[in-house]
């Protein structure tokens, strides 16, 4: 069961560091693509950074999935963040995340101009019953890779299946199911079995001008989201809906929609709301301070596995979390399925899909281009009928 964690960077020769510019180029592509939720996004990096490009072992990028299911913050966004410091230190986690947020925000500000302008949300439910097929083969592939990888003992596969048993039926927290799972990787080390043989509500808002209240709000909101942006959902619709009155209802609703609609996590509504409060200005503070806190609690979490990376223990926890956090991935994603496998189109365009990936290797883009088209058809068709 035992892992381990990479070898700083001083130990590498300059000469083999990914350029600053590639990082953000691939990045920012895939901050383009990022349809589908947190899910989709850890599928599409896993394709991207560890089977095509090999920048990441796939054990570091285990830890990355693992540390970003722990900390509080949008789950993507900090996975970003942390193979960006793994790459190229500081200046890398930056680059990273900048980039895989860059596309949402701008296209979400340019939809949340033209709603405040028009009232209205563009029409794309026939492109998204093409993709979401799509997006989630994807995922049940990355499940399946990650899997092989992290999961390499009997006890591993087993707390693997058995998280994606909690989460999948029993809807279990990520924090409750990580602690148990280091627990037991612990208990079961092989350095503690010599051992044991050898005897031995949010605060209340500062009375600080508008742009001071959102960035503070946003700052503590993205400080307590744990288990994908959708949970904190609720308490930001109480928050700014009912208490603060910065949206009515209706609105809350037509920028969640159009958070879920363009790529990058969904906790990019704040854009929306940032922009309804405060213009332009009230835009980038909300979108900054919301991702803020992913920044750093991912960067000091990456600091101190290092520093800790000789611990057997610690070791022995990662060797155990890291299947757990697959597991906690491959049980979300059955929840995730149970829409578009309700539908006859649905499942056979996702049994389609994993074969095309799987073994034609038809790319994952291309796939989400035929997804949309073949999507934007069938609603035409069902419109027509």
């Amino acid at each position: 069961m035992e892992q381990h964690l990479s070898a700083d960077h001083s130990t590498i020769p300059a000469t083999d560091l990914v350029a600053h510019s590639e990082i953000g180029k691939t990045f920012l592509k895939m901050g383009c693509l990022g349809f589908g939720g947190p899910l989709a996004h850890v599928a599409l990096m896993q394709q991207e950074v560890v089977e095509n490009r090999r920048w990441i072992p796939p054990a570091v990028f285990a830890e990355g999935l693992t540390l970003s299911q722990i900390l509080p913050g949008p789950l993507s966004t900090k996975l970003a963040i942390y193979l960006g410091y793994h790459l190229r230190g500081l200046r890398g986690a930056a680059i990273t995340g900048s980039a895989f947020i860059l596309p949402a925000f701008l296209m979400l500000l340019g939809l949340t101009a033209l709603y405040f302008r028009y009232g209205t949300l563009p029409a794309v439910a026939g492109v998204f019953r093409g993709i979401t097929p799509v997006v989630l083969a994807m995922i049940l592939l990355s499940c399946y890779k990650l899997g092989q990888q992290s999961a390499t003992s009997w006890i591993q596969r087993v707390i693997l299946l058995a998280c994606a048993i909690a989460v999948g039926a029993f809807s279990i927290s990520l924090p409750l199911i990580f602690a148990m799972s280091a627990v037991v990787g612990v208990l079961l080390s092989e350095t503690l079995r010599k051992r044991w043989s050898g005897g031995n509500s949010l605060m209340i808002l500062l009375p600080l001008p508008l742009l001071g209240q959102l960035g503070w709000f946003f700052l503590k909101v993205g400080s307590l989201i744990f288990g994908g942006g959708l949970v904190i959902v609720p308490f930001i619709e109480k928050e700014v809906v009912t208490r603060l009155g910065w949206l009515t209802h209706r609105e809350f609703l037509d920028g969640l929609a159009l958070g879920q609609i363009t790529p990058g996590p969904v906790v990019i509504t704040a854009t929306f709301i940032g922009y309804k409060v405060a213009g332009l200005a009230g835009a980038f503070v909300a979108t900054a301070a919301i991702f803020l806190p992913s920044f750093f609690l991912i960067i000091l979490a990456a600091v101190f596995l290092r520093s800790r990376q000789k611990s057997p223990y610690l070791q022995a926890a990662l060797g155990a979390v890291n299947p757990a956090a697959v597991g906690a991935v491959l049980g979300s994603f059955w929840s995730l399925a149970k829409v578009p496998f309700g539908e006859w189109f649905g499942v056979a365009w996702f049994a389609v899909s994993l074969i095309a990936m799987q073994w034609l290797n038809i790319s994952f883009l291309r796939m989400l281009a035929v997804g949309s088209l073949i999507g934007v058809i069938a609603w035409l068709i069902g419109a027509a009928t």
